[in-house]
């Protein structure tokens, strides 16, 4: 037994024992060589360590240092050194510490004719081809240059690592280059093994192609969960098989070619620490990592410990309870990496976990980790399948980050495990993941994000009837956004999209789903099996938003609703042009959609009144659906005379004569040209068309909006008035209808009124909703009395970074009489929003403008003068945020829609009334909570 009290090297100059214990009472144990073989270990590869314990009143540590380790090819060699020889070439020279026949010989003294050196460490430079200098009887020639050496450390089994909060354990190394891919399945490559013939591998990193300098982990599993029922050869499978010798093959399992295989010539690397484990028993011998994980090396920190990993490959079981600090960076190890109750935020990146046997277990699990964090750039898969067996899971935590994770369930059939799971959570974001074979789930989480994650459903083959959807949100789950969702590696596989769905939604509330695919280039759902919906509801939802969701083909409909759901938005959600949208829930609406329209009455149904939607790039349909109103929606329907009544079976009975009700549209429609020269549809019992205003034993009458309010006038429904209306596709139009009963009849039924629009692929594209409506707000006060300061003139811009142009140049400005007409690709604006036009050398171009005929690449503006077209000098154009003066609070807001997060910057003065305050300054960013910006003025 070891106790030390201050800093002490493992080859410090005190013989070692085999399994020797270490106490540290404020000392640091450093290990900086091999613990089996350095120039104090004990005979026959005996020098394991055994439990290492850190004072928690003294501290100390246990500190793995691989930084300068050298590992040196070398030719003729011959004779006997020492550890601890220098070996040395001009001015460079280094701390001889053995001689290695190959990668799975054991370290000896005696120097073979070829083979390796390791060098504890180098100085003066670093060697080249030539003779090397031994200070004893040895001699070599260096091969060539020195590289980055390894280390093994080996922990006996059933022993732990005791870090209190005074304490630390960490390792640092760097990268230990192995060989190139070949290109070929098959090959095999080698893992230092000290002579073991027992060294399991977690995992290796293999170049994205030949020089590019970027990796990418694959983990390591073993042969017999390595079979074609489990992976393919696609990007998907990106495995490489574990042999139990330390060798790993890559695409094949032994047997059979199943895996990816790589191109040629890309470079393959592990981290440089080995952490090994071994019998009492045979402590020469590494021993398998043990199927009970408590008897693999382990680690006790409920004290507090601090645990800070690099560069670290192990079988240890890394599982770090009430911990001080866990990070980890290019770091692998088998099975599971499981932290609980750390104190700190986790920061945990280029991570991986392999398998050496089928067991149950998390790959990754943090619970109660309430200080946040990252995980990124990381891969954690598990082997078996099982109910509410996750790969990866967040339990009882807040505020991280996890970005380019990979996760999922390696054998099929599926279970009810997730591939992320978050479980009564908060602020939990997930950007670019990839999940295979199942899901993302939140059950009873809040305030989280989902952005640009890709699912493929299976590890191998197409996608079967085996349903699952691609994200889940249940169990009273609140504020969650998904912000983009991809299939197959993004796009790259072919049907392995999810058969349910993408979007399954249950019992939550505040729920935005967003942005999949594009109205052009829609995200594919395959070629067979194809998803049933976009989104299905599971019911008890309130307040679920679907916007820019464009997925083709389904195989059942676009999206599937329940009456126990209130508040649901859908818009530009587009399945194919041949589904029938239902909107089942209450106080609902569907904006700019695709599919065809029901004119069948929906049960106990209510608040939900008109929507539209398009059947094709040129025709669309505006519906009313007879649904009574809610008190959220009492302001869109008025009785005016008589006793009209709704069944809640989607009909209005109007059964005496002059029974009248007038019912309002709440939104404007865009992306329709024109209203058709087409007969409206009115669906129910005596609703057969006369003439003029008289539908069957009603008279129906329009009044329409088209920016500018209702004209006063009713219109009688017809399909010539109705083609008579001016609209724009950007402005939009509204619409209501004044119903009144002209013959009375106990079977009077109105069930649906709908219209037809005609339309363009453009201006369906170019016309969409926001994503967001916020409240932008600047307050101006006296920096010295922080009194509110009224009439102060605010001028605020986008700023780079966000959607909007911020001094981006425009290609030509134009002018046809009062009108300047801007080309300006992909400039992000909508009707109505103003822009800031600087550097024509015709000034009147010049100024702040409210943009309008808004299409994708070009806009208008009306301006005074007549300058002279085109516009010359070097013209730019900026988005006009807001601009106004303050109020006596000294506050000026605007509502302003946004589809992201937008930089702003702005000036903020007051030169002309009162006191005199100089310009101030405005720098921020709208996000989608808005923006509350205070200024303070000096004079």
């Amino acid at each position: 037994m070891a106790i030390i009290t201050s800093d002490t090297y493992l080859d410090g100059g005190t013989a070692r024992t085999a399994g020797e214990v270490w106490t540290c009472n404020g000392g640091i144990l450093t290990i900086r060589t091999d613990t089996r073989w350095h120039a104090n270990s004990p005979a026959s590869m005996t020098g394991t360590l055994g439990s290492v314990t850190i004072s928690a009143t003294l501290g100390g540590g246990y500190y793995i240092d691989a930084t300068n380790v050298r590992w040196l090819a070398i030719t003729g060699g011959s004779g006997t050194a020492t550890i601890g020889d220098t070996i040395s070439q001009g001015g460079v020279s280094g701390y001889f510490l053995g001689y290695w026949a190959s990668l799975t010989s054991a370290p000896s003294a005696t120097i073979g004719a070829t083979g390796f050196i390791k060098l504890r460490e180098v100085t003066g430079g670093a060697f080249s081809a030539g003779a090397l200098t031994f200070s004893g009887s040895g001699a070599a020639t260096a091969a060539g240059a020195d590289v980055t050496g390894w280390i093994e450390v080996v922990q006996d089994q059933a022993t732990a690592i005791t870090v209190p909060r005074l304490g630390k354990f960490q390792t640092r190394g760097d990268w230990f280059y192995l060989d190139n891919t070949t290109g070929a399945a098959n090959q095999q490559i080698q893992i230092p093994t000290d002579g073991s013939a027992t060294a399991y591998v977690p995992a290796v990193w293999i170049e994205t192609s030949s020089g590019s300098n970027v990796y990418e982990i694959y983990p390591a599993i073993y042969a017999a969960a390595m079979i074609t029922t489990n992976l393919g050869t696609d990007a998907r499978s990106k495995f490489v098989c574990m042999e139990t010798n330390g060798n790993i093959r890559i695409g094949h399992n032994g047997t059979t070619s199943v895996g990816y295989v790589p191109s040629s010539g890309c470079k393959v690397r592990i981290p440089n620490i080995l952490g090994r484990q071994c019998a009492t028993g045979t402590r020469a011998t590494n021993a398998i990592p043990n199927a009970i994980v408590g008897t693999r090396p382990d680690f006790t920190t409920t004290s507090a410990g601090a645990i800070d990993m690099e560069y670290f490959m192990n079988d240890w079981y890394m599982y770090f309870l009430q911990p001080y600090q866990v990070r980890a960076y290019h770091m692998a190890t088998f099975e599971r990496f499981l932290l609980s109750e750390v104190a700190t935020a986790l920061d945990i990146d280029d991570c991986g976990v392999g398998h050496s046997a089928s067991y149950d277990v998390r790959a990754f699990n943090a619970t109660s980790c309430f200080a946040g964090g990252t995980v990124q750039n990381s891969k954690f898969q598990r082997v078996s399948s099982g109910s509410s067996d996750h790969s990866f899971e967040l339990l009882y935590s807040s505020g991280i980050t996890v970005s380019n994770v990979y996760s999922g369930i390696i054998t099929f059939a599926r279970s009810t495990g997730m591939s992320f799971q978050s479980t009564q959570c908060s602020d939990i974001t997930y950007s670019n993941c990839y999940s295979y074979n199942q899901a993302i789930q939140f059950t009873t989480s809040f305030d989280c994000t989902v952005n640009d994650c890709d699912h493929c459903d299976r590890y191998v083959g197409t996608t079967n009837t085996t349903g699952i959807y691609a994200v889940y949100i249940l169990a009273s789950s609140d504020n969650i956004l998904v912000d983009g969702v991809t299939f197959g590696y993004q796009g790259t596989i072919a049907n392995v999209h999810p058969y349910l769905g993408i979007f399954n939604v249950g019992q939550s509330s505040n729920i935005k789903l967003r942005n999949v695919g594009t109205r052009t280039t829609a995200l594919s759902g395959g070629s067979a099996n194809s998803p049933a919906y976009i989104y299905v509801s599971a019911g008890n939802n309130n307040t679920v938003k679907l916007q820019r969701i464009y997925m083709t083909p389904t195989r059942t409909g676009v999206i599937s609703t329940l009456n126990s759901d209130k508040n649901m938005t859908y818009e530009h959600v587009y399945g194919d042009m041949g589904d029938t949208m239902v909107l089942a829930s209450l106080n609902s609406v569907a904006k700019n959609c695709g599919g065809t329209t029901s004119v069948t009455g929906q049960a106990s149904v209510y608040g939900t009144h008109f929507w539209d939607a398009f059947t094709s790039d040129t025709v669309g349909r505006v519906t009313l659906p007879m649904n009574e109103q809610t008190t959220e929606t009492t302001s869109l329907v008025t009785i005016v005379a008589g006793t009209p009544k709704f069944t809640s079976a989607g009909q209005l009975t109007m059964q005496s004569v002059n029974d009248e009700i007038i019912i309002e549209q709440s939104y404007f429609v865009k992306g329709c040209t024109a209203l058709t020269n087409t007969a409206p549809i009115v669906s129910g019992t005596n609703v057969t068309y006369v003439s003029g205003p008289d539908w069957g034993n009603h008279d129906i009458y329009y009044q329409i909006d088209t920016g500018s309010g209702y004209g006063g006038t009713w219109k009688d429904l017809t399909a010539a008035n109705l083609s008579g209306e001016t609209i724009s596709a950007s402005t939009g139009f509204k619409l209501k209808y004044r119903i009144v009963c002209d013959t009375a009849s106990t079977t009077n039924a109105i069930t649906y009124i709908r219209i037809t629009t005609n339309s363009t692929l453009a201006s369906q594209t170019d016309n969409l909703y926001p994503l967001e409506t916020v409240t932008v707000s600047v307050t101006a006060k006296d920096a010295i009395t922080f009194v509110a300061i009224e009439n102060a003139r605010v001028f605020l811009e986008a700023d780079t970074g966000g959607a909007l142009p911020a001094e981006e140049s425009v290609t030509t400005i134009t002018r046809s009489g009062s009108t300047a007409s801007v080309a300006h690709t992909a400039h992000g604006m909508s009707a109505g929003q103003k822009v800031v036009i600087r550097g024509a050398v015709e000034y009147e171009y010049n100024g702040a403008f409210v943009i309008s005929n808004v299409t994708t690449n070009a806009y208008d503006y009306t301006l005074t003068g007549t300058p002279t077209t085109p516009a010359t000098g070097t013209i730019t154009a900026t988005a006009l945020i807001m601009t106004g003066v303050t109020n006596a609070s000294g506050v000026y807001s605007e509502s302003l829609e946004i589809s992201g997060d937008q930089p702003v910057f702005g000036k903020i003065r007051r030169a002309s009334t009162g006191t005199k305050y100089q310009t101030g300054t405005i720098v921020g960013t709208i996000t989608s909570t808005g923006l509350d910006n205070t200024t303070r003025f000096v004079l």
